[in-house]
């Protein structure tokens, strides 16, 4: 570890950046050379299929910062991941910047950030590099780095938007050149718009005008994005026409059945045997073992339907899609949080107040233990979208607020069933094993079914930030451990409140380091609705919605929509593959999903070439091989 640590902070010192000017016409163009140590590589700013972008953050006299041009990287395969191709800069590597002759003697800084790896390990790199803006006393012709320029320069550059890169668009096939001032904001307003003037400038364009054509007159500009109400208009058809909601009566009926159906759902098991455990812990043949079980399974199913009320509150008003809270990382953590806890509390750290489980524990109010269990039971489970559940929440949404309250409800009251029944007829806790030693075997394999729930969140959180949740777990494991030790219900009053205001500080202070704003990791292609536009029509298409918070999503990846399958019947019908990631907010794939009458995910739609297409073919929720495959027959033919 000592070795590791010393090689990493060595390459961080010897990380070496020079900025040179030179006057290209009457632009400034600066160039910051960056040279990287002996047999280590960094990820290009398109890394390709694995690695870290290099991103340079550089601003002048504490201005915005300014637009970037970087060098594509030479092409290898990833040493760590042989499968995947990737580009990377070695030795020395220059990224540029286009400046004013005003900015000469200005202060600058700029803030590198790249991933430094060698055959034995890796290493991030975050670097500030400040000075002053050198006068640019030699022309571009001088440089030993000119033809680079000059071939970088045809290309749009990048730029910050907040903490995150951006590329330039240039939509329908124009330049980007194309793109209007109004567009980008105001010139002297942002780096952005002044880095991308003078780059047009620096090749005779003005903002606004396209290649071979004059420049816009007043009041012209480039097309915008459409208005979001007239955005797309479909009439889909579905595979299981049969399935598909027209009432409240089969809404009702259907969603009691989703609602049952959700309990075997793949995010539902892990918390499963959270909900067994509180069965088995109210176990029990007597007369008072069997009021205490029928007790247990009512204030649990409150619980249920409490957050199915809270649900279509807060859906409903906002109108939010099924699962779309889990786009909020602050969600994400305090679920993670809670789910850990609870995995420490069943493995005997300490004793989690309220929704503890562990046999023998004294608890005051058993009652409002068991709605509290199936409080966060339930909402441990919301990420899931089950059968059924896809065609009675895209009909729900399209009605009043009480309508979707009452859907909700008997959503919740089909999750709910087995502990109605159990509330019911109490004897069918007969069918239990009775409570006994092995317990508390059961509650440490209860504890880590727990800690896998942990780890499946952990994945969903950008992993630019898996290093600080883990740190705050940690944190937070260490607060379990001191309270469990030193805060048991005979401790003193003044220690318990000293150690939980310590603990309590320690973890807010670990959740808002985890919370702060870090540039996203490029995704997998993003949906454009110019780009879907343009091309509806043309080809056919497929358009798989999903997120990083859908299990069942990456299922199907996993098991219908993979790679190989994808390839062939690609070939075969020569569509193009369009992911809808709904990880994050956008609003356009929101309002796509809306017109294929749907607010939950995973749903594939089929959209062939020609006049139908308009009319895609829909597949919701979970499906099999067979039935993509005779989908896309009934929508591309034979």
């Amino acid at each position: 570890m000592f070795i590791f640590v010393f090689s990493c902070q060595a390459w961080a010192n010897t990380l070496a950046a020079r900025l040179e000017t030179a006057l290209d016409g009457d632009t400034v163009v600066g160039a910051l050379h960056l040279t990287l140590p002996k047999s280590v590589h960094a990820y290009a700013h398109n890394p390709g299929d694995a690695g870290r972008p290099t991103t340079l953050r550089f601003s002048v006299d504490g201005g915005v910062p300014q637009a970037v041009w970087y060098p594509e990287g030479a092409v290898q395969r990833d040493f760590y991941d042989p499968s995947a191709t990737i580009f990377v800069y070695e030795d020395e590597v220059t990224l540029y910047v286009l400046l004013a002759r005003a900015d000469e003697g200005k202060p600058f800084t700029a803030d590198i950030s790249m991933l430094l790896c060698s055959t034995r390990n890796c290493m991030p790199v975050n670097q500030q590099v400040t000075g002053a803006v050198p006068r640019a006393t030699q022309s571009l012709e001088a440089m030993p780095w000119a033809a680079q320029w000059r071939n970088l320069k045809k290309l749009p550059p990048k730029f910050f938007e907040g903490d995150a890169t951006q590329a330039l668009p240039a939509f329908d096939g124009a330049s980007a050149a194309a793109v209007p001032l109004d567009s980008q904001a105001g010139a002297g307003q942002t780096g952005r718009s002044e880095g991308i003037a003078r780059w047009l400038e620096s090749q005779g364009e003005t903002l606004g005008q396209k290649d071979g054509e004059p420049a816009m007159g007043e009041g012209q500009t480039q097309k915008a994005l459409p208005p979001m109400d007239d955005f797309i208009s479909l009439t889909p058809r579905y595979m299981n026409e049969s399935v598909e909601i027209s009432g409240l009566g089969k809404a009702l009926l259907f969603g009691i059945l989703a609602g049952l159906l959700l309990n075997a759902m793949p995010c539902v098991l892990p918390v499963l045997t959270f909900k067994v455990s509180g069965l088995l812990m109210v176990g029990g043949c007597d007369k008072e073992g069997l009021k205490h079980f029928r007790r247990h399974n009512i204030c649990f199913a409150a619980g249920v339907m409490t957050l199915f009320s809270a649900l279509a509150l807060v859906l409903g008003l906002a109108d939010l899609m099924w699962g779309q809270l889990y786009q909020n990382q602050a969600v994400l953590l305090v679920m993670l949080l809670l789910v850990f806890l609870m995995g420490l509390s069943m493995m005997g750290v300490f004793t989690l107040p309220v929704i503890d489980l562990k046999t023998g524990t004294n608890t005051k109010n058993p009652c409002l233990q068991a709605y509290f269990t199936g409080l966060v039971s339930t909402f441990l489970a919301t990420p899931c979208s089950g059968p059924l559940l896809g065609g009675v929440l895209g009909w729900a949404f399209t009605q009043p607020l009480m309508v979707v309250v009452v859907v909700f409800w008997a959503v919740g009251l089909g999750m709910a069933l087995p502990y109605v029944l159990f509330s019911i007829w109490p004897v069918l806790a007969r069918i239990l094993p009775k409570p006994g030693a092995w317990m508390h075997v059961f509650e440490r394999v209860v504890g880590f079914f727990l800690m896998g729930t942990a780890l499946y969140l952990l994945s969903i959180l950008p992993v630019e930030k898996h290093m600080q949740v883990l740190s705050v777990l940690l944190v937070v494991a260490l607060c379990a451990w001191l309270w469990g030790q030193y805060c048991s219900i005979s401790a003193p009053p003044l220690r318990r409140r000293v150690v939980g205001l310590a603990c309590l500080g320690l973890l807010l202070a670990s959740f808002a380091w985890v919370l702060r704003p870090v540039s996203p990791l490029p995704q997998w292609r993003d949906f454009n609705p110019q780009t879907f536009e343009a091309t509806l029509g043309k080809k056919p298409l497929l358009l798989e919605f999903t997120a990083d918070w859908c299990p069942n999503c990456k299922f199907m990846e996993a098991t219908v929509l993979t790679d190989q399958r994808l390839r062939r019947l690609q070939a075969l019908y020569g569509m193009e593959l369009v992911r809808v990631d709904l990880t994050s907010a956008n609003a356009y794939a929101v309002r796509l999903l809306e017109a294929l009458g749907s607010k939950s995910i995973p749903l594939t739609a089929l959209f062939p070439a020609g006049d139908m297409s308009t009319s895609p073919l829909v597949l919701r929720d979970v499906y099999g091989s067979e039935s993509l495959e005779q989908a896309m027959r009934d929508a591309f033919g034979p």
